[in-house]
């Protein structure tokens, strides 16, 4: 099973499809983003923000098996899980244990340590239309170390102003250090980034001036709402399983090599390999110090045309005129 970044919409479209597919047939209609507005954050995921928006296909056989989405907050230093799904036709279950450790692993060797994660698990109207903690999925959750906040959180609608304004949900949390005990400037802090550097800050492209300000009063409400109850001194407890708690979960691992140099070449890393193979091999028949510039002329140029996107394509041209500039000098 393996993490496959989804960061642009006009490539591995099969698997964004089948990852779109599996957040929209198991995330509630009302905890949903509308997947145009995905679409458009990914394509926007490398922009220079200040915090990092992430998606990803969870994969198993080349499968797409789940889909991944969070938000992390860098002066906080917090995840915040906006869905992670899964639907694995070979396995029965919720989030199979194998997923999670790739997550697991991929965060810890990405990010420095001593981070928290958050997020909602909706919850559902019984029989009688009240509503209920899924017991099932938080149940799940504690069962592999995150802990439910003892804490009335609601998220704010999401696709319309029809019907209620917020939703309740359980608060998920990951603490750092094992704690168990979330503090009254931690509980802010992660309503705040919720709130205002997801929520709001998601809703900003797509709506006009107007329609914004509205959105921004609605949170403004919720947000006042809910650190209403919170005193300066107050802790919140959480719930959690013994069985569950996993010293060193997410503890910070150095990379493997392998995935340091997949991200900084991407897929195309074996391609770039064999022509550095090939272009030195080439490089010692020709037995001179001098043939590395065009060496790495040739290289980068390669490496442009590898990549195949507008401004690799005007890299590969510029490449190209020192070359031919270095050879009428030599003539």
């Amino acid at each position: 099973m393996e993490l496959k970044s989804i960061d642009r919409t006009d490539r591995g479209k099969g698997r964004l499809n089948a990852a779109l597919n599996i957040y929209r047939e198991t995330i509630l209609p009302e905890a949903q983003n509308p997947e145009r507005q995905i679409l458009y954050w990914i394509e926007h995921s490398k922009d220079d923000l200040t915090d990092e928006f992430r998606c990803f296909a969870i994969q198993r056989d080349n499968a797409v098996v789940g889909y991944l989405q969070y938000s992390y907050f860098r002066e906080e230093h917090i995840f915040f899980f906006e869905y992670l799904c899964i639907r694995d036709a070979k396995r029965t279950g919720l989030v199979p244990s194998e997923a999670m450790k790739i997550i697991e692993d991929f965060l810890a060797q990405n990010y420095r340590p001593g981070f928290t994660i958050v997020f909602e698990v909706a919850q559902k109207r019984d029989a009688s239309a009240q509503w209920k903690s899924d017991k099932k999925v938080v149940g799940y959750f504690k069962r592999i170390g995150f802990r439910k906040v003892d804490f009335d959180y609601r998220y704010p609608i999401l696709q319309s102003y029809d019907g209620e304004l917020s939703y309740p949900a359980d608060l998920m949390v990951r603490l750092p250090e094992d704690r168990t005990d979330v503090t009254s400037s931690e509980m802010r802090t992660m309503l705040r980034c919720i709130y205002f550097k997801h929520y709001l800050r998601w809703d900003r492209p797509f709506l006009e001036p107007e329609r914004f300000g509205e959105r921004e009063r609605l949170i403004d409400d919720l947000y006042s709402k809910e650190v209403a109850q919170i005193g300066g001194n107050d802790t919140f407890g959480t719930s959690g399983t013994a069985k569950g708690s996993k010293p060193g979960l997410f503890a910070n691992r150095q990379p493997r090599i392998i995935s340091l140099l997949e991200r900084i070449f991407g897929p195309k890393l074996p391609r770039i390999i064999i022509v550095i193979v090939v272009l030195l091999g080439a490089q010692r028949m020709m037995g001179s110090t001098w043939s590395l510039v065009p060496f790495v002329l040739a290289v980068a140029a390669l490496h442009c045309l590898a990549e195949d996107t507008e401004t690799s394509r005007k890299l590969f041209v510029v490449i190209l005129s020192r070359l031919r500039l270095g050879r009428q000098r030599s003539l």
